[in-house]
């Protein structure tokens, strides 16, 4: 896992046990999945992984429930590929792609596909309420 200004990402091969906290402590509701490049690779929401946990989750005992989450890989319950953006893509260029494709955030990324942040719902709709008056 890693946290830069405070954008926490991991990799494909991180188990699901590595999101337990940043799901429930830091109140992510996405994780970009990048490559050893910074390049993005997937994304995992919470819905995710709470998709993944819930056969076990009613059934299973803690301890079973976290040899899953150790078990269980990012790579197998990531969205690949990821609809992006890049820092030039316009605030209605990237809510129009928000509803088009029923997504929640989009991945901002550079020309070599290099993770540099992410724009989700809440920023749009932030954006729009935060435009500078016209006279």
């Amino acid at each position: 896992m890693t946290h830069r200004n405070k954008l926490v990402t991991t990799m494909a091969d991180a188990s699901l046990a590595s999101l337990r906290d940043v799901f429930a402590k830091a109140r992510f509701q996405h994780v970009p999945v990048i490559d050893n490049t910074n390049r993005i690779v997937g994304i995992v929401s919470v819905k995710d992984y709470f998709r993944e946990l819930s056969p076990v989750m009613d059934s299973a005992s803690d301890p079973t429930i976290s040899v899953f989450l150790r078990s269980r890989k990012v790579h197998q319950v990531m969205v690949s590929p990821v609809i992006t953006i890049t820092e030039h893509t316009s605030v209605k260029q990237a809510a129009a792609l928000l509803l088009q494709h029923n997504i929640s955030c989009l991945p901002v990324i550079d020309e070599f596909k290099h993770l540099l942040g992410l724009v989700s719902w809440k920023d749009i709709l932030r954006a729009a309420l935060h435009k500078p008056a016209t006279a």
